[in-house]
């Protein structure tokens, strides 16, 4: 595990589900990303389309979906709670029912 996160000798993380160190590749990724966008703007952007199409299609195969059409990326749990929950039909009366172990942003 070590070599995915470079944290300074001086620091623990105790994860919390909510913000955590970014892994190597991840940030090396991000940088990447970012040195290409600042040096070639979105001349690659048919690129970018192709590799978030192999991401979903690799997501899809993982977990066992139906198609990549079903695979949504989004930004954090929270963010995909709250697509789902206002994409619901809700209607006075209805009924959520949720954890009380559950992280606040999710509530």
């Amino acid at each position: 595990m070590q070599a995915y996160f470079q944290l300074d000798d001086d620091v623990i993380h105790l994860n919390h589900a909510a913000v955590a160190p970014w892994p190597v590749c991840t940030a090396e990724a991000v940088k990447a990303f970012a040195d290409e966008n600042v040096s070639r703007s979105s001349q690659n952007y048919d690129l970018w389309v192709r590799r978030e199409q192999e991401l979903r299609n690799s997501l899809a195969t993982l977990l066992n979906a139906r198609s990549a059409n079903e695979i949504a990326l989004l930004k954090s749990t929270s963010e995909a709670l709250s697509v789902v929950a206002y994409g619901l039909p809700w209607q006075p009366g209805d009924n959520i029912v949720i954890s009380n172990q559950d992280h606040e942003a999710n509530i």
